[in-house]
Order: C-alpha cells, then structure tokens, then sequence
C-alpha cells in the first residue's frame, strides 16, 4: 500500500475554494479595469449572489460587502476587493491547496496606481508590458499569429488544424486528459503506471544516447528514492536542470537495473512557482489534437496563455433560465474546464455546457427554418387524388405495402394544401421509399405542374433516372434526339410524362437545352445533381421537390432548392433509418414517415465476412454453383483503376483477371461511373436480360439497381466501405424469394474495419446498423453544417440523446415567445446565432 508522502502533494481544489478561486480572479480583474464592475458578464452581484454559499464556507458570512456591488463606489469598491484578499490569507486556504496564487492585497492596490512609462534601461519589463498590452488589445477575433505568444512556425502548423483565431485556439479542446494528479514518493512508484513525482535533481548530463541529436539523463531524488530520468531528443534540458531544481515530473513509470525510471516525462519546473500554477505536470494533463511539428507541450502552453487572455472576453449568451433550470455550468467556467479541470467532475459538467450549447444553437436553426418554411409566402397545392393513380400503381408488377400505403397517403394529403410540405421519408435498404416519391412525382405530372429529384452524385442521379425510365416504358422523344429527355406513357395519366436529366458531365448543349425545356415547362419530372439549384436553373412550376440520402444534403441546399418554382413541397428521403427519437431531433425541420416493412418476397441474405484468402476460393465457388443454378451474381470493387495511393481491389483490373481466370467459362460485364449513360443502360439491359452472369462493379450499383435473380454480392475489400454502404450494397440481392449470400473479403484490415465487418455481418436491421454507423462515425454529418448550417460538433455525441431531446424542447419553447430572438435577454444568444451561422457558410 502507498504510503504518505512528506512531500506536498498537488490536491484537487473543493468546489467552494475553487469558487474562492474565481472571485479573486474576477477581482484582479476589476483592478485592471479600475473596478468598474465589467470583469464579470452580468456585473458582480450576480456571481457573489449566485455562490454566496460556497463563498462563505471559506470567507464567512460577512464576506459580502454592505450593499451592492454596482451600488457602490470604485473607492468601496477597491477597499472591499483588498479585504477579501486580506481574508483568503488570513484563512491560509489558498496557495498550497492545489489553487492558483492571485495577487496579493500589494498587487491590487498597484494595479490601480499609475504606471510610469518604461525607461530605455528596463527592456525586459518593458517587453512584458507590450506583451500584456497587445494581450489586452486582443479579442477573441484575433489570429493566431498576432497572439504574442505564438511564433509564426506555430500559428501555420495550427492553421493547419483548423485555428485560425484566439477563439479557435480556446475552443480547440483537449480530446482526452491524462490523471497525474496523486503525486507519489519515488519509493512507492510502481512499474507500468502513470504517476506523478516532485523531486530535486542531483546530476544531469547530456548523453550521445538514442537517436540524434542525443538526450539528456538527470538523477532526481524526493529524500524516499532515486529515479533516473531521460528525455530523447531533448538534450538541450541538460543545461536547463541545474543541481537543486525542483521538477514535478509525470509519465510511465519503467524500471532499469532495479530503480525506477521515466522517458520523455512531461515536466514542470517548481522553483519559485507556485503548485496551483502548473501546465504540463501534475494535474489531469490535457492531450491536444495534433499535427506534425506541432508538439503537445507547445499546445499546452498556447491554450493555457490563450485562457488567460480568452477567458474575460468570452461572453455568455445562454439564458440564465435555460442554465438554472438544467443546472448548466457558467460559459467560462466550462471553456477553462475543459481545458484544465481541477477533477474529472468539473470536466464532466463543462463537457455537458458545450455540448448542451451546441445541440441547443442547432436545433434554434432548425426550428426557424420549420418556422420559416411555412411563412414564408404561399405554396403550390396539388389537387390530384390517390385515385388518379390507381391504373398506374396497378400496373406495377408488386403491391404497395401497407407503410408504403400510409406514407403515399401523408404525402399527397399534405400537398393538396397550399402550406408548404417539409417531410422525411425514412425506411430500410428496399423498403420502397423510391416508389413513393415516384408516385408523388406523378401526381405532380398530372396536375400539370413540375416535379424535381435531386441526388448527391452523378452515378445516383444516372441510376434514379433509368431506373424510372425503365419502370415508365420511357424513351427518347425521336423529335429531340436527346437521351437526357425520355417520354413515357403512364396508365390513368392523359397527357405523355416527359422526365430530364440534369448532371454538370452533359454536353453543354445538352444542358443547355434542358434548361430551355425546363423553364417552358416542357419537361414534367427532371431527375439532377446540385446542378439543379443553380441560378441558371429555372422551373417555374415547381411544385415538389424530391432529395435523395438527405444526410448528404443540409438546410441550406434544401433552401435553394425550396426556392425554384412558386415554393414547393419538400420530401427528403434517407436510406440511413434511425430512432424516430433521434431523427425528430436531428431533422427537426422536417415531419416524419418511416417504412420498416419489407416489399413481399425479401428474404434475409446470409452475410459472411471471408477471413483469409483460402475463403476466396469459397466464394468464387459460390458464384460458379449459384450461376449453374441459373441465379447471377455482383462482384463489387471500391475502385475503378489502380492506384498507387490507395491498396484496394480496382474493378477493371478484376474484370480482366476474372474474364480469364476463375470465371472464363462465365459471361461477365463491366459496370463503372466513367462510363457513358448509354453504355451504362446496355449492361444493365445485359444483366437482367441474363445475359451476364457476373456483374464487376464500382458501387454505381449501391442503389437504383433491381435484379431479383441476382443472388450473390461478393465484395471485393470490403474494409473500404462504411456499414450504410455494405449494407446498401447488400440490399441489391435477396429480392426474388431465393437464398442469398453477400461475401466480404478484405486482404488486412484495420482495427475499425475489423468491427464494421463483425457489426454487419452479425446484423441485417438497418436501424441497429444505422446507430453503430453513427457511433463509429460520430454524428457530425448528421447534426453538424449539413443539417443545421451550424459547424459540425466538437463536443456533442450520440450518447447525448438526452441532451438533444432538452435542446430541442428548449428551442421550441424560446422560439415560441421570442421567434425572431429580438428580446433583449437574448440578444447575446442572437449574435452567437449570427456568428456561428456565418462561420459555417465559411467552411460549407
């Protein structure tokens, strides 16, 4: 057992002293300021009133002055200041606790004196006060190279990380901290543990030892033990580290020929500085996103001098109902605790603040934009009935589901209304959320307006528009010759369907031509990338808009498109299904239908990952038995071509090698997005005519694509795919009532492909695999810039689902009194709106 240490130990300061702590910081403040009651937002009365019962645990009862601080004078006001610091001496509570010394009663009464100006013979203290007059001019706008602090080299290795200003640098956030909190005696230290030590040094030397240029190599003692101490790389310390200094040093503890021993120890030296003031030893020490040449000691000491200078700028701009009520830590207080936390509790509650805060800004651009949607001037409505489209969804070779049912009725019943439709269209790989929105674009058709399905890709967008060309009977129009126009005749419908692709590769006569057809109104449903919210673009009766992976688009290209036309209805679908709790909180603007039941006939495809590379010749097996059952399979690689920067199987190189090799006595077709629409169309046609019995494809065939004998998908490193893509990918087979098989090979995966694989290979149900997406990923793409207009999160989870449910309630219920944020309780919430609005559309 550990016994006690003579030496002082570096203690975790109480919340009442810690409290202490900051009213002293607030009144050093003051002085500089000439008490004029603006250390602190809000003045100083709400702090004392808000903590005068930790306050008093350490100062007494009287420590309050007689009346109120704005009441009073800057004479009182400074004589009051200098008898708190008169009673935390007294008390001998802080100093050696393990809190941060603050000036004494002489420093408060100097920081109010004039300052004479420097004589040329003072340079150094002169320097310093340049040093603190740029640190005072600065806000929290200022870059990171005119921080005084930062050298230049420093300021382009963190502009490479994303901080670019003092405010990046205070909000770029440790993403672990090391406990080196307990100091031990070096007679009680215990190998393979991190421990902490404070030890004078009784030799040093440099030493041509490691690799170049040599180390340093000290020999410390507490008055318990000895301990050897090297730093790699460093040997520059050895002239640092004089005999007789005191370090506290934190790191692995090793042991060599029977004595302790550290390497690369982060260290701070202790002489003449007070325990409560140290940054890289002996508390839990920060770990910084890096890069290289960017050293976690440099990022400590530029986070703990951006704080210093930070900190009194940061302005709270979070309701003080909306903090009591959720008992959210103070803006400051959480921004310094995340950095430098006096115990793991206190970084636990400022990690909460955070994310709290942006969960909460998110769900504010949400809910105004729902607001917003339906305000904003009228919509189109669209009168055509289910009825008229009867003929035509009993033409179709299956029936719709009974989700499918539901989610077509919600759909047509709320675009008969002239208030525009914002909904998301959720469900499992093959649930039918395509059918819908087709039949909604149908509607639109028949009411002689225009309708519009904009995808994220190219490829998808090629697929969405001859997938419903084939489903329509769709061809080109003779009169046009354009294969990017196609014309079809749908049952229950009088006048003939024109449908339009729209992608930036088209010829530009093409597009041009597209665009002309499209703005007089010659092309009923146009299917498109991006290219469709361009100014270019014009669709003057536009009255649905379809998007496609609505994960992949955000609130702003939703407003873009919501502006073609005479305000549209809005339908996004996501292949992504996720909890009906989380997706009303991500996609907040949006109402919800979700589609978990399978079309009839959808059999459960048996999922295998291939280990080693004696399972290949198992899974061509499989292919050649389930072609000579006449079932046809897709062998799908992440690449088209080799390449020298990525080890991945290329499906043109695949293509060659099996054409000759395994499955010579097969047909087998290429498929890849550099191919030409027609090209594209022909192998198609191939495949399902079953003339191929072996598709080799890019994911060009994740969606789009239905082939019900198609019964095996083999795919080619499969560590290249995340989970939503294996999974689509899977989903292409399993649709014709035949036993599947979709086969994973990956040469050498990682760590993390090693668990998509398992996660995938265990679980067919989308939903499940949607939330292990999200926790592998992280929720940045759903709850960041893409869905809010707001910077993808830096704090804020998944695991935060109760948060995001508060955050949400909270928005809704501010927006419901103050819509425009115009209170003038709100007003720093309104330009904390602004601010993080435009630094998104910076980084979009």
């Amino acid at each position: 057992m550990r016994g006690r240490s003579r030496t002082p130990a570096v203690a975790a300061p109480s919340k009442a002293a810690d409290k202490v702590k900051t009213l002293l910081s607030i009144l050093a403040r003051e002085a500089t300021l000439g008490f004029n009651d603006g250390a602190v937002i809000g003045g100083l009365d709400e702090f004392l009133n808000r903590w005068r019962s930790e306050l008093s645990d350490q100062l007494g009862e009287g420590f309050l002055p007689g009346r109120d601080y704005a009441s009073m004078s800057v004479d009182a006001r400074r004589k009051w200041a200098m008898s708190i610091r008169e009673r935390v001496e007294a008390a001998g509570r802080i100093g050696l606790s393990g809190h941060p010394a603050r000036p004494t009663t002489a420093s408060v009464e100097r920081s109010t004196a004039p300052v004479d100006r420097p004589t040329r013979s003072s340079r150094s203290r002169a320097g310093r006060r340049s040093t603190n007059r740029a640190s005072e001019e600065a806000t929290l706008d200022t870059k990171v190279a005119d921080l005084p602090f930062i050298r230049r080299p420093a300021a382009a290795k963190l502009e490479r990380i994303g901080v670019a200003t003092l405010r990046d640098l205070i909000y770029l956030f440790p993403f672990r901290h090391v406990d080196y909190a307990d100091v031990t005696r070096i007679c009680d230290l215990e190998v393979d543990v991190d421990k902490t030590v404070i030890a004078k040094v009784l030799s040093v030397q440099r030493k041509k030892i490691g690799p170049p240029p040599g180390a340093a190599h000290a020999t410390v003692s507490d008055g318990t033990g000895w301990m050897d101490v090297t730093w790699f790389r460093q040997p520059y310390l050895a002239t640092q580290f004089k005999p007789g200094t005191t370090l506290v040093l934190s790191g692995r503890v090793q042991a060599f020929r029977n004595r302790a021993r550290f390497q690369n120890p982060d260290y701070e030296v202790l002489d003449g500085q007070a325990k409560d003031e140290l940054v890289h030893a002996g508390i839990l020490l920060p770990v910084y996103p890096s890069t290289e040449g960017l050293v976690q000691r440099t990022l400590r000491n530029a986070a703990k001098k951006a704080l210093d200078i930070g900190l009194p700028l940061i302005r709270e701009y979070l309701p003080v109902e909306i903090r009591r009520r959720h008992r959210l830590t103070e803006l400051p207080e959480a921004v310094h605790n995340m950095h430098l936390p006096a115990a793991a509790e206190d970084r636990s509650q400022a990690r909460r603040r955070l994310a709290f805060d942006e969960l909460f800004l998110s769900q504010l651009a949400v809910q105004k934009q729902r607001a917003d949607w339906r305000k904003r001037g009228q919509g189109v409505a669209v009168p055509v009935r289910r009825a008229a489209l009867v003929p035509f969804l009993e033409s179709l070779p299956f029936r719709l589901t009974d989700g499918q049912n539901v989610a077509l009725d919600e759909v047509l019943g709320e675009m008969a209304t002239n208030v525009p439709m914002g909904r998301l269209l959720q469900g499992e790989v093959g649930s039918g959320k395509t059918m819908v929105a087709i039949a909604a674009l149908l509607a639109v058709a028949a009411s002689d307006l225009q309708g519009a399905l904009m995808a994220p890709t190219e490829v998808l967008t090629e697929q969405h528009f001859l997938s419903l060309s084939r489903m329509l009977g769709a061809a080109p129009e003779g009169e046009l010759g354009l294969d990017a126009v196609r014309v079809a005749r749908v049952p229950g419908l009088e006048q003939p369907v024109r449908i339009g692709l729209l992608i930036g590769s088209l010829p530009r006569s093409v597009k041009s031509e597209v665009h002309r057809l499209l703005s007089g109104r010659g092309i009923d449903i146009v299917i498109g990338t991006h290219a469709l919210i361009e100014e270019a673009v014009e669709i003057p009766d536009l009255a649905l808009a379809v998007v496609d992976e609505q994960h992949r688009f955000g609130v702003q290209q939703r407003a873009a498109l919501h502006g073609k036309g005479r305000r549209p209805h809005l339908l996004a679908m996501s292949a992504t299904p996720i909890p009906r709790s989380l997706a009303l909180t991500l996609y907040g603007d949006l109402d919800l239908s979700t589609l978990r039941e399978l079309p009839a006939g959808r059999r459960a495809v048996e999922t295998r990952w291939l280990r080693s590379q004696a399972d290949r010749g198992e899974a061509y097996q499989t292919v050649r038995r389930e072609v000579a059952r006449g079932r046809q399979a897709f062998v799908v690689c992440p690449l088209i071509d080799e390449s020298d920067q990525i080890e991945a199987r290329a499906a043109t190189v695949e293509f060659q090698r099996l054409s000759t090799g395994e499955f010579r006595e097969l047909n087998v077709g290429l498929l890849h997005g550099r191919m030409s629409l027609a090209d594209k169309q022909a192998v198609m046609e191939r495949f399902r005519s079953r003339a191929v019995d072996v598709l080799v494809a890019t994911p060009v065939i994740e969606v789009g694509i239905d082939v019900p004998n198609a019964t095996v998908m083999l795919v080619e490193s499969a560590d290249r795919f995340g989970l939503t893509q294996l999974h689509q990918l899977r989903g292409r087979i399993g649709r014709g009532g035949q036993d599947s098989y979709c086969l994973m090979l990956a040469d050498d995966p990682g760590a993390e492909a090693r668990q998509r694989l398992t996660i995938i290979e265990r679980s067919s149900d989308g939903f499940h695999l949607a939330e292990e997406d999200l926790r592998l990923r992280g929720p940045g793409d759903y709850v960041g810039s893409r869905q809010s207009g707001f910077p993808e999160l830096k704090v804020a989870t998944l695991s935060d689902l109760d948060l995001m449910a508060i955050a949400r309630a909270e928005a809704i219920t501010l927006l419901a009194t103050d819509p425009g944020l115009t209170a003038r309780k709100h007003a720093a919430l309104a330009v904390e709106m602004e601010r993080a609005a435009v630094r998104a559309a910076e980084i979009s």
